[in-house]
């Protein structure tokens, strides 16, 4: 595999197929870059981009052709002795060589870039890790920190309903006696006022009998008739007179004890 030489001017990095710039200290450049670094003045010298080396000779820098005709390449080392055209490709040779190497260092020192980079963005990577894995294990802990507090939570409001429900309850069974209540206290009065009216009839009744039998009788006074054994003296127990207990009714009569 034929690999392309690249343009040696910093950044640039074209590959070059046709046409190139190069010089006796082996860079080579792009067709845009060689026209404008090596645009020759009378007055100042060509200096080298890639090495700074002082170019003064004409031929310390040329505009090659990478793909010459046939007739150019026959014609080119004619007449040369076969030590100057083995000289020539020995230089030819030892030029692509230095490019290739060049290119190699390059794509080494890119693959070492690259590598440390990698190495750099493992370690990155490996704290990222460590760190996510901490922070997980926290969560983790948060979490079932979290867990215990919401069953505890939870826990704690199944007995506040059951105290809820166990007040509601409660609340209906005053309710409910609260009404039962006030249905017995609004029957109660009419019941004791039908009370009171019956005991005020049953005492006019009574008043009026009794008033009624002290109108027919009047009192009597009689004295105590002596017993079969009238010689002995009345007991002291056996009253002579009967002190009955005055009431109050009217028509009161008291009489003597009859035996």
């Amino acid at each position: 595999m034929v690999l392309d030489m690249i343009c040696n001017f910093r950044k640039c990095r074209k590959s070059l197929s046709s046409n190139a710039w190069v010089t006796t200290c082996s860079h080579a450049f792009c067709v845009e870059h060689g026209q404008r670094e090596f645009k020759r003045n009378s007055e100042n010298s060509l200096t080298c981009p890639a090495c700074g080396s002082e170019l003064r000779d004409k031929f310390d820098v040329i505009q090659a052709d990478l793909k010459p005709s046939e007739t150019f390449k026959s014609i080119v080392l004619a007449g040369l002795k076969p030590d100057a055209i083995m000289d020539v490709a020995m230089r030819a040779i030892s030029f692509w060589s230095y490019q290739v190497e060049q290119e190699t260092l390059y794509q080494e020192g890119l693959a070492k870039h690259a590598k440390e980079k990698l190495n750099c963005l493992e370690e990155v990577n490996n704290l990222n890790i460590q760190k996510l894995k901490a922070e997980l294990e926290t969560s983790k802990r948060k979490i079932a920190s979290l867990q215990a507090d919401f069953n505890r939570k939870r826990k704690h409001a199944e007995e506040l309903t059951a105290r809820l429900e166990e007040k509601t309850r409660q609340i209906q069974k005053l309710t409910f006696q609260v009404d039962a209540q006030k249905r017995k206290d609004f029957r109660l009065p009419n019941f004791e006022e039908k009370n009171d009216l019956d005991n005020q009839e049953k005492c006019l009744n009574i008043t009026d009998l009794v008033g009624k039998r002290a109108a027919s009788e009047a009192f009597v006074f009689k004295p105590m008739r002596e017993n079969e054994n009238s010689h002995r003296i009345c007991s002291p127990k056996t009253p002579l007179f009967d002190f009955r207990h005055k009431s109050k009714r009217p028509g009161f009569q008291f009489r003597p004890f009859q035996s």
